[in-house]
C-alpha cells in the first residue's frame, strides 16, 4: 500500500512508514548500541525508523550502512543521500532522496490533538494567531487541526533547513502562509541574516486518518 506521504514529495526516491515495534535484533549492532538503555517506546521508534531506512537504502541501491545520530542528534546520512524521519503515536515514517536532484527535505507527522494554550503561545506569531481567529480563515478544518498544521509545517521546514544551515530556529522565528488552494503552505524565516536559499520554502500537507502530514523539499 502506498504511503499517504508519497503525495507530499515530488523528488523523493523512497517513502516508507510502519507501526513502531521493538526490533533490537533486526537493526545494526551500532544502532542498537545507541539506544540499548532507552525505554521501550524510544527503542521501538528508533528501530522501526532504521528498518524503514534499510528498506529505502535497498530500494535506492545504497549499500547497507548503520544510520547513527550526529552529536546534535540529527541523522548522519550517507554521502549522496538526504532524508528525514518522523514519528508520532503508533506511526513512524522515513523519506529519502538522492542529492541531486534534492538538496534537502523534511517530514513531520502529528496525531491530531488539542495543544495546551501555553504551547500554542510558543508556536504562533501574532499575525498567525490573528489569522487563525479571524473571518479570513475559511476552512472546513477545526481550529484544533489548523493550529496543529502550523506546528507540523514548521517542524518539517526546520528539518529541511537544518542540514544546510546547522542553525537553530524557534517557532516564532518563522511564519506560515496558507494560500487559498488547499494542500500547500509557505514558510518564511523572520530573521534578516538567514541564508537566502532556505529563507522561504514551500511545502505540502494532508490530513489522513486522524493525523496531519507535512513535507518540505528543496531541489538541488
Amino acid at each position: 500500500m502506498t504511503s499517504p506521504l508519497r503525495g507530499l514529495f515530488s523528488l523523493a526516491s523512497f517513502v516508507g512508514d510502519d507501526v513502531p515495534r521493538l526490533a533490537d535484533d533486526e537493526i545494526h549492532p551500532e544502532e542498537l548500541a545507541h539506544v540499548r538503555h532507552a525505554v521501550a517506546t524510544r527503542r521501538a521508534e528508533f528501530a522501526t525508523a532504521r528498518l524503514c531506512v534499510k528498506r529505502g537504502f535497498a530500494a535506492m541501491g545504497v549499500a547497507p550502512t548503520p544510520l547513527l545520530p550526529a552529536a546534535d542528534g540529527s541523522p548522519k546520512w550517507p554521502d549522496g543521500v538526504v532524508g528525514s524521519i518522523t514519528h508520532t503515536r503508533d506511526y513512524c515514517a522515513v523519506v529519502l532522496g538522492r542529492e541531486p536532484p534534492l538538496r534537502a527535505l523534511g517530514v513531520d507527522v502529528e496525531t491530531v490533538r488539542a495543544l495546551e494554550s501555553g504551547v500554542v503561545e510558543l508556536i504562533l506569531t501574532a499575525r498567525e494567531r490573528a489569522w487563525l481567529y479571524s473571518s479570513e480563515r475559511r476552512s472546513a478544518r477545526s481550529l484544533e487541526e489548523e493550529t496543529l498544521l502550523f506546528f507540523s509545517a514548521k517542524e518539517a521546514f526546520y528539518k529541511c533547513q537544518y542540514p544546510l544551515t546547522r542553525r537553530m530556529l524557534d517557532f516564532k522565528d518563522v511564519e506560515l502562509d496558507l494560500p487559498p488552494q488547499d494542500g500547500r503552505f509557505f514558510v518564511t524565516v523572520q530573521k534578516r541574516d538567514w541564508p537566502r536559499v532556505v529563507a522561504r520554502l514551500g511545502g505540502r500537507f494532508a490530513f489522513v486518518g486522524g493525523r496531519v502530514l507535512c513535507g518540505v523539499e528543496l531541489a538541488a
